[in-house]
């Protein structure tokens, strides 16, 4: 059993499991069993805040977790997928159900914690997308249609891994939860903007805008500070507002200079603020919001990246 350890609460004869931290601590093996109260001093001096403890192989006993929503959450959703009875449509509906509340738990309170917990659950729903084909296909016909930075950020989360799915099918040479990770997590630095900019009904003034652009650099940051933050992550959070024709931001880069990650991040995260209904705006069907992505803004995507994620809509 793994069981995330506060690195504070750590104690000599852990079994602990650094993973993707074991580059920042080049005197540990990713794997080991904590012989010294100095090796716990290090990785807290080295900024680690979190870690995985082999609860059996441990020496000693592993403390409970304090009561994470994101875990019961969790467990909720693995006891519904894994029910062989559940038709597709029922696990879709459970995966886009448990992700709203999971997503508004680490937007909400960005932990690293938190943020360990969500990423979780986020690996079991991309290994379901990528084993299910009938659920996958159920995904795109229930995503909510009203805008909320977490509901955005779940249809965006989805409709990425949908893309990837079709994009790096046989593929071994990515992350597939990692990059899952990147899509659900693209606009946590929204967290640290003024709601009141985000919930504005109507166009935000040059000031205001200058404002929203820093939401990548704050989610990269966020995710750095909490020892979560991956090569995939971060192309996809810094760069998903890039543009094929420069005309993004926060670099303004041009064609091979946005990662592919990213690309996918981009053209899911258009067409979910064209489907999603704002004060200002309603929603948009469907074949209408790729009509205008392709009539009328296609020089903002990778075209072959699109023309595979129009067909995630093929009946």
């Amino acid at each position: 059993m793994i069981r995330a350890v506060k690195a504070e609460d750590l104690r000599v004869g852990m079994y602990v499991m650094l993973g993707e931290k074991a580059h920042m601590l080049p005197l540990f093996e990713e794997e080991f069993k904590i012989s010294s109260d100095k090796q716990i001093i290090n990785m807290i001096d080295k900024g680690v805040t979190f870690v995985d403890v082999d609860v059996d192989q441990s020496d000693v006993e592993v403390p409970l977790p304090d009561f994470n929503p994101i875990e019961s959450v969790g467990q909720e959703l693995r006891e519904t997928i894994e029910d062989a009875s559940a038709p597709p449509e029922t696990k879709a509906k459970a995966v886009y159900d448990h992700s709203i509340k999971m997503m508004k738990h680490v937007i909400e309170e960005p932990t690293a914690e938190n943020i360990l917990s969500g990423k979780r659950m986020i690996y079991d729903i991309v290994d379901l997308i990528l084993a299910d084909d009938d659920m996958a296909a159920c995904l795109t016909q229930i995503t909510s249609h009203d805008y909320y930075t977490y509901t955005h950020s779940v249809n965006v989360g989805m409709l990425g891994v949908l893309l990837i799915k079709s994009v790096f099918r046989g593929s071994t040479t990515h992350n597939m939860q990692e990059l899952g990770a990147g899509f659900f997590l693209h606009d946590l630095g929204k967290c640290h903007v003024p709601a009141d900019l985000i919930n504005k009904p109507g166009k935000l003034t040059g000031e205001e805008f200058e404002e929203m652009k820093k939401h990548p650099a704050y989610g990269q940051e966020i995710l750095a500070e909490t020892n979560h933050l991956t090569e995939e992550c971060g192309h996809i959070i810094v760069q998903h507002h890039e543009r094929e024709d420069g005309s993004g931001y926060p670099l303004g880069l041009q064609g091979y200079r946005i990662h592919i990650y990213a690309r996918i991040c981009s053209i899911a995260d258009v067409y979910d603020a064209l489907t999603s209904a704002r004060a200002y705006k309603e929603k948009l069907p469907t074949f209408e919001a790729l009509r205008i992505m392709k009539e009328e803004m296609i020089t903002h995507f990778h075209r072959e990246l699109f023309d595979e994620f129009v067909m995630l809509f093929k009946p």
